[in-house]
């Protein structure tokens, strides 16, 4: 277990540069929600003045939460005892608005506040000049006051002893703090070390009280909402726009996962199939509740908007299969069930709930695994995948019940079972929530484990261990029964945890809690520092020009000694590099960037991702089904330009329905692809004599079309085409394999082929470019990221760094590529590294 730690932190790190692009950052300031004494400030350089002559400018990031938007934001005060503050100040008709407050006056700013959006804020102070000038999201604002004679300042954030005690509902990150044209501090707000957080420039002190890190939502969970209740209750959760529906006997109430806010649907008529707990999805593709009862094979559908269930009569069974594991397969769309408690029976029965069907059908299965409940479910390819639970092989509780240590997998197709892996001894409490997720870069799932009252770990597929990552809950209230499940919304980058406890007087105590992705661990948001470093920056930057005079004394006795006279070279002032007598020094070159897929992009390329006009990320709005047919229509118009026959197309994505039904569903999700397409830019589909294809228009950037075409006039221009197509290449082919997180059998075709093309061609240019040592060091981490066995890779990159002087990298790279390739492949890697350089 302790290997498959280290190899978790180790990829990881390499897609650390990745990772931090979608990381959660800032100072969350408690505001009204909390008592006057409790809300957050941030004290810049622990208090102390920045001395200045004329100019002083802060710069900093705000996000305003949905919440009353009225308080302090940020306070300076001068040597001459004048304050000024940025507020937000209440106005007429309910419109609050930004302000200036100098001393006793007060400067208001015309324009909304913003909120729900990462607003720059910059104050400029011209001390000669006597004025202020402010910048609030795209509105500037000028104020002249007496700042002459102003030498130091002090700058605070938040509650302040100098000012009322309401604290504006924001987020605070990337604070800068300009002097005289000089960056002087950089707070990011990101790591810190509990309520400390250093700046970049000099490692000064920001002092917090109160702090709510946002990066801490990466590592633990957050209660997002509570109730406790008397009423009928189950809850779905609607993963596409991260809703959850709290369905109730005459009424829904829908939360939304991201903002908090809440609004209520009555029911009109109809009836559940299933009363109790534990027995409710949500259906993206048809936008429905589904309340489904195993026992009965039944179901009944409710549209939130028309708030009616289709089933008319009533039924009020017990539940025969509490807690058992669901999930969601896209490449048939049926949900599957397996499992569950009822009656003093264990089960071990699968079920199939296909989307717009009004039953549940029971699939066959041999061997059959041990009846159990509570386990976690998820489909990776054909097959399904169940992990732990609780219970015996007689399928009875007059036995001994036990947890199994055990990965199993239904192959979904020949209905055939096998156990992946078995662990003999754990001491670990294996009663799962109902679904997990698939990892496929470490192949792994994400599962929640209701040890320690809520844990979320990490299941090794291709071994018999699980890691806890995230902090535990510690939600340890005794409860009868439990609804216990774990939710991803991809889109909104969060996983969710909902616990339903069922207390003994059948009273419900519900909890929903959330964590952000990518998940960290404790090291990496903590900054290790003393609170007393103010001043630790001096003694760093003292150490540190003592270790480059030390370094430079024995490079000069070095020379001496050997006689050997060098040209004067200027020194970089944060960085000495001493090289060998015959190791030139070559300039790196800033690799020029061609591509955006910031905005009108269909990427494919790495994970699949879709971009609108104004760079807003719709790629939640993308069901499976109409994720799948953009990508079918991308692939096929790429290898011809007619497309895909519709009938093939049809057959692939809707070979479950009758053909009547698999084209009314073809045309609807078609005019659905259309409507999304328009946001994207000019990008059309097109339907002709019996095909679909996609047309392309200007503007509208697809990186797999893109690679395509470079490679393409790459080969036509001979292995020697110019630089600016060869970085063009290096560039798109760094954003990864070909739609490496969606696995479906159809896909296979493209993924190998476009592999073996990319593959193929950095293998060209290693021996093409073989002189051109940084270029060869880009194309052996591209290849890498392609191929992450590809020796010819491991070869050249040890080879260069050995040559370069860099030993202990080369070593590195080695170590880890020797790892990865004896958990590929269960063998040692044969080659010792000095071979690889000689």
């Amino acid at each position: 277990m302790k290997s498959k730690l280290l190899i978790w932190i180790l990829l990881f790190s390499f897609g650390y540069l990745e990772v931090l692009a979608s990381i959660d950052y800032g100072l969350h300031f408690k505001s009204h929600s909390v008592p006057g004494n409790e809300r957050t400030s941030l004290s810049l350089d622990e208090n102390v003045p920045f001395h200045i002559k004329n100019e002083f400018i802060i710069d900093f990031q705000m996000w305003v939460r949905n919440e009353p938007d009225f308080g302090a934001i940020l306070h300076l005060c001068t040597n001459e005892n004048q304050f000024l503050h940025f507020v937000f100040a209440a106005g007429d008709n309910n419109r609050n608005f930004p302000a200036l407050v100098f001393n006793e006056g007060m400067f208001a700013i015309n324009t909304n506040i913003e909120k729900g959006k990462w607003t720059p804020v910059s104050l400029h102070l011209n001390i000669e000049a006597n004025q202020i000038d402010l910048k609030y999201d795209s509105k500037d604002t000028t104020m002249v006051v007496p700042l002459r004679g102003t030498k130091d300042i002090t700058v605070s954030f938040g509650k302040s002893p100098y000012f009322s005690a309401d604290v504006a509902p924001m987020n605070i990150r990337d604070v800068k703090i300009t002097r005289d044209g000089e960056l002087i501090r950089y707070w990011k707000l990101w790591k810190h070390n509990g309520d400390v957080c250093l700046d970049e420039e000099k490692g000064a002190v920001a002092l917090a009280s109160y702090p709510s890190w946002l990066i801490d939502n990466h590592i633990e969970w957050k209660k997002i909402y509570a109730e406790k209740t008397s009423d009928r209750l189950d809850v779905a959760f609607n993963a596409r726009d991260a809703l959850f529906y709290l369905v109730r006997q005459n009424k829904i109430d829908i939360l939304n996962g991201i903002s908090g806010n809440r609004n209520e649907v009555s029911i009109m008529e109809g009836y559940p199939a299933m009363e109790y707990t534990d027995h409710m999805i949500y259906d993206t593709l048809t936008n429905q509740l589904l309340s489904y009862s195993l026992h009965e094979k039944l179901v009944s559908a409710l549209s939130v908007d028309e708030g009616k269930w289709s089933l008319n009569e009533r039924h009020l069974d017990e539940p025969r299969y509490y807690n058992h594991a669901r999930t969601f397969n896209p490449s048939d769309s049926s949900f599957y069930f397996f499992g569950g408690y009822g009656f003093y029976q264990y089960r071990n029965n699968l079920y199939r709930l296909k989307v717009g069907m009004k039953q549940v059908e029971e699939v066959a299965y041999t061997p059959v695994i041990s009846p159990r409940y509570s386990s976690a479910a998820a489909i990776v390819g054909d097959e399904l995948y169940i992990f732990g639970g609780r219970g015996n092989k007689q399928g009875k509780q007059e036995f001994n019940a036990h947890f199994s240590y055990e990965l199993c997998a239904i192959n979904l197709k020949t209905g055939k079972s096998r156990s992946v892996w078995k662990k003999k001894q754990s001491t670990d409490m294996l009663l799962m929530a109902s679904s997990m997720y698939f990892e496929p870069s470490d192949s792994s799932f994400y599962a929640v484990s209701l040890k320690d009252g809520g844990s979320l770990w990490k299941v090794f597929m291709n071994d018999s261990a699980w890691v806890e990552i995230s902090k535990p809950i510690r939600n340890d209230l005794v409860h009868q029964d439990c609804d216990f499940s774990f939710y991803s919304s991809p889109a909104y980058h969060k996983l969710y945890l909902v616990m339903d406890k069922i207390l003994s007087d059948r009273t419900h105590d519900v909890a929903i809690y959330s964590i952000n992705t990518p998940l960290l661990n404790d090291n990496e948001i903590v900054q290790r520092v003393n609170k007393d470093s103010a001043s630790v920056w001096l003694w760093w930057s003292c150490g540190i020009l003592l270790l480059a005079g030390a370094v430079f004394l024995l490079y000069r006795i070095k020379c001496s000694r050997k006689k050997v006279k060098f040209e004067d070279t200027q020194e970089d002032n944060t960085q000495v590099e001493v090289l060998p007598v015959n190791e030139t020094v070559e300039e790196v070159a800033v690799v020029e960037k061609y591509f955006d897929r910031s905005r009108s992009a269909i990427s494919l390329l790495g994970t699949f991702n879709v971009r609108d006009k104004d760079g807003n990320d719709i790629t939640g709005a993308f069901t499976p089904r109409l994720k799948s047919l953009l990508i079918l229509l991308v692939l096929y118009t790429e290898k011809s330009k007619q497309g895909i026959l519709t009938k093939k197309a049809t057959d692939i994505l809707w070979s479950d329905k009758e053909e009547e039904s698999a084209r009314n569903n073809r045309n609807v999700t078609l005019r659905k692809l259309r409507i999304l397409l328009e946001k994207v830019g000019d990008v059309e589909v097109v339907s002709d004599a019996g095909f679909l294809c996609i047309r392309w228009h200007e503007g509208v950037f697809c990186d797999y079309r893109m690679a395509l075409d470079c490679i393409r006039q790459f080969k036509e221009n001979g292995d020697h085409g110019d630089d600016k197509l060869l970085n063009q290449i290096l560039e798109i082919l760094l954003y990864g394999p070909l739609l490496s997180n969606t696995i479906v059998d159809w896909l296979d075709e493209f993924k190998d082929s476009y592999s073996s093309l990319s593959i193929d061609l950095l293998r060209n240019l290693l021996d093409v470019q073989r002189n051109n040592y940084d270029t060869v060091l880009r194309i052996t981490d591209i290849l890498f990221l392609h191929d992450p066995l590809n020796e010819e890779a491991l070869a050249a990159k040890c080879s260069i760094l050995f040559i370069q002087g860099k030993k202990g990298i080369a070593k590195s790279v080695y170590d880890r590529f020797c790892k990865e390739y004896k958990d590929s492949l269960g063998e040692e890697y044969k080659i010792p590294l000095c071979n690889l350089y000689k």
